[in-house]
This record gives C-alpha cells, structure tokens and sequence, in this order.
C-alpha cells in the first residue's frame, strides 16, 4: 500500500508511540541538549586531534571527514526527513514507514557505500591527486552504509516527536564517535586507525538504536517508491546543499597540491597541502559552531511545518516560519560575531600558535558566512518539508556553482600569496549569503513568510554596535579572550533589547514553550 496523502490526519485515535511523544517545547529542549553535546564532543575531536597529530595527518583526517560528511550528511539528514515526513503525517502508520525505510536502504544505501568504497581509488588519484588517501576514504565508505540505516530510527524517533530517544541516541553516538576516534589517535594508528575507530562507533550505535527504537513490528507493509520519489528528490537537495560546506577544503587541498608540485619538491606537495587544509579545517570548525548551535531548531520545525502544511494550514506555516527565522538569526549572529570580531584570539583560544596565524584572517569570512548558512539551512528544510523541494534545490544549486567556481577561480590566483585560507573562506561566505538571500526569497515567494525587513533592521545594528565592542577590546590572552566573548554577547543582548527586537512577547514565548507549546501557538 502507498503513502497516501489525505485528510485522514488526526482523524483517530493516535498510536501509543505519538501518545508518548515529547511536546515540542521540551522537544526543543532535548534535540538542543542532544546538539550542544554533540558539538561539544565534536569540538573536543577536533581540538585534540591537532594535538595529538602531526598537523599534515590531521589535515588528512579532516580531508576524508570532508568527503564522507558529504554523503554521510545526505544519508542521515534525507532519511530522518523521509521516514520523519511520513511518519508524521500518518503516525497511526509509523512502524511501517519505518520498516519501508529500512527496506530503501537496503537497494540504497548499502549500494551507494560499496559504489563509494569501489570508487575510492579513483577518487584519491584524480579528484585529490594524492592516492594516499585510498585506504582511509574505502574504510569512510562501512560509514556511509551504517549511517542510512541508522536514521532510518532516527527518523522514527522524530516524525512520532519522540525527541527524548532522538537526543539520548545523540549522546550516545557523540560518546563512542568521541573515544573512537581519540583512543585511535593515542594509540598511534594515523588516520586509517583514527577513521577505524568512526566505522567502530557506527556499529555500535546501530546496535543501540535497534535496542531503543525497536525494530518494525508489523504486518503491514508500504510501498517503498513515495520514499524514495521523497528521499532521492531531497537528496539532490542535500549534495547540493552539503557541497556547500565541503567543495572548499576540497578545492584547498587540490589546487594547493597541483601548485606546490611546481613551486615545492614534488614528494612534499601532498604533505605542504595538507597542513592547508588542517589549517583551513580549524577555521571550519569555529566558523560552524552558530550552524551547529541552531540545528536542533531543523530537527523540530520539521514535522510541525511538515503537519501544518499537509493540513493547509498557511497561516501556522507562516508563524512557525517568522519565529523559527527569527530566533534562529538572532542566536546564530550572536556566535557568528563573536568569532569573526577577535578570529584570532578566537583560534589561539583551542588551537596551536600556527593554526591562528594561519587561519585567523579567514574566520572572519567564514564566521559571518556561517550565520547566513544558518539561515539556509533552516529556509531549505522549511521548503523540504512543505514539498516545495524544487524551490530548495534551485536555491542550493546556485549557492553551490557560487562557491566552486568562485574558489576554483580564486585559489590558483591567490596560491603564492599567503592570503589563500582567507580567499577561500571570503569566497565560500559570500555564497553563503548568497544562498541565504535566495532561499528566503522562495520561502517569501511560495509560503508568503519571511523575516521581517524591521528584525533584520535591528540584529544588523546590534551586529555592528557588538563587532565593534569585539574588534576593539584592548586586552588580549585566553583569559581576556572569553571576558571579550561576554562583553560581545551582552552587547549583542543589550541593543537588541534597546531598540525594542527583544521583549515581552518573547518572554511569553518562552512560557508557551515551557507549558509544551510552540512559540506561535499550540502545537498541532
């Protein structure tokens, strides 16, 4: 039997899974819990890792995370979004779409895991130019398939809004992703043991989510096609959408390797190419940290826009919308500002001397691109999920040819200079805002919300009132460093709340939240 759409939503009582669902205002709480530790333990990997690698390895390391956070990304995202869209819209059906899910991957994901492994080599000698790297990216590919499997329960978990297992499954990859990947960088074993001990955490969360969630018990069985027609038209989305934030370091690591291999000695070109990318791959991983802070707001706004759009209800659409972008701006500038007004010291505060002499200048780029990527994000999984994925894959598609031809024109001009990280991180920020731009248009365009013009008006002043408090702050060190960090975001709050962006209408807000109700009303 099809996924049928209908009128039949809420018409009976719900399952005993939906009745245990978490409330999306506690919702918002776990997943947000769930991201924060997730981000901390992935900053704690990367923040070790450069101390415990030699930097050239640690550039290698975050080259095949590059590449297999690319799909791995498109597998885990298009699969909670699938099995959560269905689910949520039949959730008297949801152990069926799970064990549809489970089935797609069966002709999908493990397929495209052995075409990765197979294609591996090739990858390493024409697209990286260094077949050393052959090894780590066939073992990334075990990854890939044990990911789309893996978020088959965890869109499970969220389309039946039980937000609860969602985060304590979080938590638990996080900590064995975590001791994986170190305990193989203290034993010595580089980066094929380091990528090991990823496929070994994989495993084990697989083991655990099937103890969790529970596996599909039930007779009725669904046709696996509307999925995959769902599935595969988001997925072009997200390789789109996950170029973005991986066809730089890409581009770094090539084009840096074919100019050393003419300026440099030919055996040290992958080597001097890759200590780029470490740096490069430091300025990443604090550029992120304000999309990675406002991702949990993706994983609940799904289902609720996912309901209110199946339902036709525009005008909830359109609240959950303005208050999702809202917030989300407001949060992630905060952090963005932050980073780009002291990039530095910012650098210097986790990583070694040279990663912030290096890398500091392009944190500014990349740390006010990572708010507009944040917005991106949040404008494409809100068209995904009011199936208006043509829409998100116009705008990810443009945001996409932006950064690749823009690096792949630049980087070569810029390869002698010392300024290459900075040009990267300039061009990939500006097709970030790029993408940001274009996607909010399409939200306006095709769901009649958006951003207001008036909030956007008053986070831009508070942005420049912050920077400029952060730019010039005197003192320097770690300690002085954090103190800024304060003074910044107090700033931030201050001028938000002085011209009237910040109020009592969030503080109701906050208590809707808190009585288990979304910001713009009842949760449906």
């Amino acid at each position: 039997m099809p996924l049928a759409r209908g009128a039949c939503y809420g018409q009976r009582a719900l399952p005993d899974d939906q009745q245990q669902g978490t409330g999306a205002g506690r919702g918002v709480l776990y997943i947000a819990f769930a991201k924060f530790y997730f981000m901390i333990a992935g900053m704690v990997v990367q923040f070790r890792l450069p101390v415990i690698l030699p930097t050239a390895v640690f550039g290698a390391y975050s080259l095949v995370n590059s590449i297999a956070s690319w799909f791995n990304n498109v597998a885990v995202t298009g699969t909670i979004q699938a099995v959560s869209k269905f689910a949520a819209e039949e959730p008297g059906k949801a152990r069926a779409v799970q064990h549809a899910g489970l089935r797609m991957h069966l002709r999908l994901g493990l397929p495209i895991a052995l075409v990765f492994i197979a294609a591996a080599p090739l990858v390493a000698r024409f697209i990286l130019d260094d077949p050393s790297k052959t090894m780590p990216l066939m073992l990334a590919g075990l990854i890939i398939g044990g990911y789309s499997f893996y978020a088959t329960f965890i869109g499970t978990a969220n389309g039946l809004r039980q937000f609860n297992k969602q985060a304590g499954l979080d938590i638990s990859f996080a900590t064995l992703r975590t001791a994986g990947l170190l305990g193989m960088a203290i034993a010595g074993f580089g980066v094929v043991g380091v990528i090991g001990g990823w496929v070994a955490a994989v495993g084990g969360i697989l083991i655990l989510s099937v103890a969790w969630i529970g596996l599909p018990r039930t007779r009725e069985r669904l046709s696996v096609r509307p999925m995959f027609g769902y599935f595969t038209a988001v997925a072009v989305y997200l390789v789109l959408f996950n170029g973005v934030m991986f066809a730089d370091s890409i581009l770094v690591k090539r084009l840096m390797s074919q100019y050393y291999q003419t300026h440099a000695a030919a055996g040290s070109a992958s080597t001097l190419a890759d200590v780029q990318v470490a740096y490069y791959a430091a300025v990443q991983n604090l550029g992120r940290v304000s999309y990675q802070l406002i991702i949990a707001a993706t994983f609940v706004v799904f289902p609720l826009v996912s309901r209110s759009t199946f339902t036709d209800d525009r005008e909830t659409t359109r609240r959950y919308i303005q208050v999702t972008t809202r917030y989300s701006l407001m949060f992630a500038m905060v952090i963005g500002v932050i980073m780009a007004s002291r990039p530095v010291d910012a650098l210097a505060l986790l990583y070694k001397p040279d990663y912030a002499a290096a890398g500091g200048p392009a944190l500014v780029a990349l740390g006010f691109g990572n708010v507009a990527f944040s917005m991106f994000a949040i404008a494409g999984t809100i068209l995904n999920s009011a199936r208006l994925t043509r829409a998100a894959i116009v705008s990810a598609g443009i945001t996409l040819a932006a950064a690749v031809i823009g690096n792949y024109i630049a980087i070569p001009l810029a390869a002698g200079s010392g300024h290459v990280l900075e040009v990267a991180a300039s061009v990939t920020g500006g097709a970030m805002l790029l993408g940001a731009v274009v996607s909010g248009w399409q939200l306006h365009r095709h769901l009649g919300a958006s951003l207001p013009l008036a909030s956007l008006a008053r986070i831009a002043i508070a942005t420049a009132v912050a920077y400029a408090v952060g730019h010039w702050f005197p003192l320097h060190g770690k300690l002085m460093t954090l103190v800024a960090a304060v003074a910044i975001g107090v700033t931030f709050l201050i001028v938000l709340v002085a011209t009237r962006e910040l109020g009592k209408r969030d503080l109701e807000a906050i208590k809707q939240v808190r009585r288990n109700r979304a910001p713009g009303g009842d949760v449906p």
